[in-house]
């Protein structure tokens, strides 16, 4: 009573009324969007060895200068706008004529060149029917290797996959479920983001995102980035990952992060920099969203005490537990600077991206000061508390700033 698609997807099992699978459902779904429709246009990815050696199985006299070749039809084909200038003859082997069922792809002038240029390859059928197809070679006029439009199918990268990869960086053991394989990070980014991009990923879980980045800077010499987002999910205290010391889900992923890293660099080890991987960075860092390090001003005050009271609270702006390393990465947050930015510990202050800004955070002196200046940058924040209450101090380090042309603030 089954119609012919049941019977082949499902088997009935008339005792429990229960349905068994013949055919497995392996498949899932990308949302993928762009802001900017013609950079949809511009999404290819490299050819792979296996496809060349499967599509690309012809070969002539330029196969030294562009590689082998393989044929597209030279027809257009039925959904493409009928256009009367795209109808006329070709002159092809022996004399014969070739006109199109419908029209060709190309202008006559293009067609013409091309011909002449030895880049049509003609093809008769047992009718007698000649066809005229294009050679599209391995390399263009000026080498570059030709690239593919992205297929809505893709192939050899499944769920399991990525299991696999955390049982492998962590010792078959299976510390994350479902995770997604790092390998379709890498391909998406492949196509999907320039050189030098900044990936983001809001829900990381076990941080494939991350080792999909790295692996792909580390097999084409590029310098892309991520930024992973995670809450501090717990883990299930029975987990084998919770008995291994990851509390939460962020613990897994820093701790990949760390493996994957560590395997690269062992690789690493003894060769010889003949790939020219200068661009690979591998250093990260992580990031808590907590509390402010300074202290917050109440803005609900209902009397002159309360007042006063926050007032001589305030006069030490910061937390009573704040820590120095805390105290540097909020402030260049306050102040606009990326949380890659380059950050060198000097003796006294630290210089950030070169000498874009400088902070001076753990004590005050003119030894300090001087130093800093020397250093030139554009902008200097220290802490109010370190001139302890050292006003002619302040002040004259005030007007050196100044006569340095450098923009000084204190907190």
């Amino acid at each position: 009573e089954e119609n012919f698609i049941d019977c082949i997807i499902w088997k009935k099992r008339y005792g429990g009324g229960a349905k068994e699978k013949y055919l497995v459902n392996l498949h899932e779904y990308i949302l993928m969007f762009s802001k900017n429709k013609d950079y949809i246009k511009t999404i290819t990815i490299p050819n792979n060895k296996e496809f060349i050696e499967k599509y690309y199985t012809k070969t002539d006299k330029k196969f030294n200068e562009r590689g082998p070749y393989r044929t597209q039809p030279l027809e257009a084909a039925k959904s493409m706008g009928e256009r009367k200038n795209l109808v006329y003859d070709i002159p092809g082997p022996n004399g014969n004529i070739i006109s199109p069922k419908r029209q060709w792809l190309w202008s006559k002038e293009r067609t013409m060149v091309a011909l002449q240029n030895d880049d049509l390859e003609f093809n008769q059928d047992k009718d007698g029917i000649w066809t005229v197809n294009i050679k599209q070679y391995q390399f263009d006029v000026d080498g570059n290797e030709r690239t593919l439009k992205v297929t809505t199918i893709l192939e050899n990268i499944y769920t399991q996959h990525g299991t696999k990869e955390i049982e492998k960086i962590f010792g078959n053991v299976d510390y994350f479920p479902y995770p997604k394989p790092s390998s379709i990070v890498k391909f998406i980014a492949k196509f999907g983001s320039d050189k030098e991009d900044i990936i983001l990923d809001f829900f990381s879980g076990s941080a494939s995102t991350a080792q999909g980045i790295i692996d792909l800077n580390n097999e084409v010499n590029t310098a892309r980035k991520y930024i992973l987002v995670q809450m501090p999910e717990k883990t299930d205290e029975k987990s084998e990952a919770f008995k291994a010391g990851y509390e939460t889900i962020s613990d897994i992923g820093k701790e990949r992060i760390r493996r994957v890293i560590k395997k690269i660099n062992k690789e690493q080890e003894g060769k010889l920099d003949l790939e020219g991987n200068e661009n690979q960075d591998l250093g990260f860092k992580v990031f808590k969203l907590q509390k402010s390090n300074f202290k917050i001003w109440r803005t609900k005050i209902e009397s002159k005490e309360q007042l006063l009271n926050q007032m001589q609270e305030h006069l030490e702006p910061l937390d009573e537990n704040a820590e120095l390393e805390y105290v540097l990465y909020e402030l260049l947050l306050k102040s606009g600077i990326s949380l890659t930015a380059k950050i060198v510990e000097k003796e006294g202050f630290y210089l950030v991206n070169d000498n874009e800004i400088a902070l001076i955070l753990n004590k005050v002196n003119k030894d300090i000061m001087k130093a800093v200046i020397e250093q030139k940058p554009r902008k200097v924040i220290t802490l109010d508390r370190l001139f302890n209450n050292n006003d002619q101090l302040k002040t004259n380090t005030a007007l050196q700033m100044k006569d340095a042309e450098i923009e000084f603030k204190v907190v």
